[in-house]
């Protein structure tokens, strides 16, 4: 029913914005109860936000009725990520659950497609405006600082960065969590041959041909099914060097390490030109974990809430 319109007055000046009542209701618990409720302004049809910031409302205004977030902010060709913290937060206060899955939806993609992420003054708004740290933007916030390379920026950047946050990264650095394996896209694997065989990214055992092993499609790590059951993971490098123990001949590499990564390379580079398993070799070349994050594979199943909204379907 797009026949009935509510009036959202907005901010100080109480910007006008005249929305379908029907749009409202159903993305907000909030403005279900207000608009439907025993409250005045379900006879009114009216809702006064005077503590809102108009262009934040607007932008949400923009998703409400196209389901993406345009025009994604800029500022001097860099990531505005305050202002997504901003319409996050108005996402949480209104209670529009789908609003806030599209946020950390933008977020990622941005903090790909620009390899940045937030700025120290971000993440005193996100620690100050939005204390509730348990909440899946503080997570993926976290983790776009772990698994991308940030050591520098985090020791040279002028600006402070807030002590809660600091002190939440620092955890999360230290504590194996779930991410570390939900960052990859893990399929059934057995090496074919002595020639293929590879040892546990993380227990380093040798994994024997035609053994039930798992591998990623993104990086080609591969584990034992004990530790995919544990739910363990390593973080690997990102800037092109190969994890060290990977068996090649038949046993466990145990030579120097510039033996190891010759031989690892040798055996990248034959898949590469060969192919794996009669399909995409890509995933063995350059043993580089850089494709693999939890934001990519695993979006919906970390980072989204889906208490008033319906599952993503990844």
């Amino acid at each position: 029913n797009l026949t009935t319109t509510s009036k959202v007055l907005v901010g100080p000046s109480s910007t006008p914005f005249d929305i379908h009542t029907h749009l409202l209701i159903n993305a907000s618990p909030f403005f279900r109860a207000a608009l439907t409720g025993p409250f005045l302004e379900s006879t009114s049809q009216s809702i006064t936000l005077p503590d809102l910031h108009a262009d934040t409302f607007a932008l949400a205004l923009s998703w409400l009725y196209t389901s993406h977030i345009s025009p994604v902010p800029f500022k001097d060709g860099k990531p505005a990520y305050y202002t997504l913290l901003h319409l996050y937060m108005l996402a949480d206060r209104l209670c529009i659950e789908g609003l806030r899955n599209s946020v950390i939806d933008v977020i990622a993609a941005l903090a790909d497609r620009t390899n940045s992420v937030l700025t120290p003054s971000d993440t005193r708004l996100l620690y100050t405006a939005l204390p509730r740290t348990d909440s899946p933007l503080h997570s993926l916030v976290l983790d776009l600082f772990a698994f991308k390379k940030t050591d520098r920026l985090l020791d040279s950047h002028q600006d402070r960065w807030h002590a809660g946050f600091l002190r939440d990264l620092c955890v999360r650095l230290k504590r194996p969590c779930e991410a570390a394996m939900q960052r990859h896209r893990l399929v059934g694997w057995c090496p074919v041959d002595w020639a293929s065989v590879r040892a546990c990214e993380e227990c380093r055992g040798v994994l024997g041909v035609r053994e039930g092993a798992v591998r990623c499609l993104g990086c080609g790590a591969a584990w034992c099914r004990a530790c995919v059951r544990g739910g363990v993971g390593v973080a690997g490098w990102e800037d092109g060097r190969p994890g060290v123990g990977v068996g090649v001949g038949g046993r466990r590499a145990v030579g120097g390490e510039d033996e190891v990564f010759a031989r690892q390379r040798e055996e990248i580079d034959r898949l590469a030109k060969g192919g794996v398993e009669g399909g995409d070799a890509r995933w063995a070349t350059g043993r580089k974990w850089e494709s693999c994050k939890p934001w990519r594979w695993s979006r919906c199943a970390i980072y989204h809430e889906h208490r008033e909204t319906e599952r993503c379907g990844e």
